[in-house]
């Protein structure tokens, strides 16, 4: 007599308690990859000989503070084929969304100047199961999106319960990114005194706001406004900051979105959130009443 085989799960047991007690239990750790190829030939330093020469200019000449559109692409691309890739294992495992969603992105040089984005998304499959849940939730219709697909978070299980009680639903990860790179010799023009480098300021600006501004044309592509899962919000907001350091090949330093000379830092800008929906009418996962936000403070910072 076979023994049915434990569900993986990346949950902590206070995570794994709460989402019980709302009758959800892991189906197993649901895990999408993908490495693109990103082109950034165009991006190179160039050099200018005619300027060394007769200018007094450097050999080679940095590219302008700017993105590295072929880099920012090739996140996008292996972003959402990831994704992909986990919600398929976890229509496999039969589970009704996935929480937990973690999102991983790295950059590599291989051999033969090959610029290549590597995007690991993580998360905990789940679903609803009537014979351990609660009595009163056993008539609750199914939090999968209209085309049966499994929803996506990346927030906590707590989070999910109460965002479940506030009367919204998870509908997927969104997710903008965009690389920049910047220009060392603008430093050359601020040595010796203090003050803002405003090309700089800029650049992190508009980064910033390009990241934010890709995650919602990719969400509401996907789910626009009369989609029956058209999001009305994104909760969990996070914009995160990397720089990438240069990297070691073959005894040789190159840095991202340039073979060669090129020492230019490059930096890359995430935005993520989890996108919401109402609830179903009637749903009984909803809250009686208004749920009230809690202040709580962390004891572990």
């Amino acid at each position: 007599m076979s023994r049915p085989v434990p569900a993986l799960s990346d949950l902590s047991v206070t995570e794994f308690l709460t989402l019980s007690r709302m009758g959800f239990l892991p189906h197993g750790l649901v895990i999408g990859a993908a490495v693109v190829e990103a082109d950034t030939r165009g991006t190179a330093a160039k050099v200018d000989l005619l300027g060394a020469l007769f200018g007094g200019k450097p050999l080679v000449q940095q590219p302008p503070t700017g993105e590295v559109y072929a880099l920012s692409e090739a996140v996008r691309e292996a972003r959402s084929l990831a994704i992909q890739r986990m919600r398929d294992q976890a229509i496999q495992l039969r589970a009704e969304g996935v929480v937990g969603v973690r999102l991983h992105v790295e950059h590599h040089l291989w051999r033969g100047g090959h610029q290549v984005a590597k995007f690991v998304a993580i998360g905990t499959a789940v679903g609803f199961d009537r014979e351990h849940g609660p009595h009163e939730l056993v008539n609750a219709p199914t939090l999968r999106l209209v085309n049966g697909s499994p929803f996506m978070s990346d927030l906590s299980g707590q989070d999910f319960v109460a965002l479940l009680r506030a009367g919204y639903r998870p509908v997927t990860v969104a997710s903008g990114t965009c690389v920049y790179q910047l220009n060392t010799q603008e430093m050359a023009r601020y040595r010796g005194y203090n003050a803002e480098i405003s090309e700089y300021t800029g650049a992190f600006f508009d980064a910033r706001e390009t990241a934010m501004g890709r995650l919602h044309y990719d969400l509401f592509s996907a789910w626009p406004p009369g989609h029956p899962d058209a999001p009305v919000g994104i909760v969990g907001m996070t914009v995160s900051e990397e720089a990438h350091r240069p990297q070691m090949i073959g005894g040789r330093t190159f840095q991202l979105g340039q073979i060669g000379q090129n020492n230019s830092p490059v930096v890359e800008f995430t935005a993520v959130g989890t996108a919401i929906a109402p609830l179903a009418q009637g749903d009984p996962r909803r809250a009686a009443q208004t749920v009230k936000p809690l202040v709580v403070v962390p004891l572990d910072r």
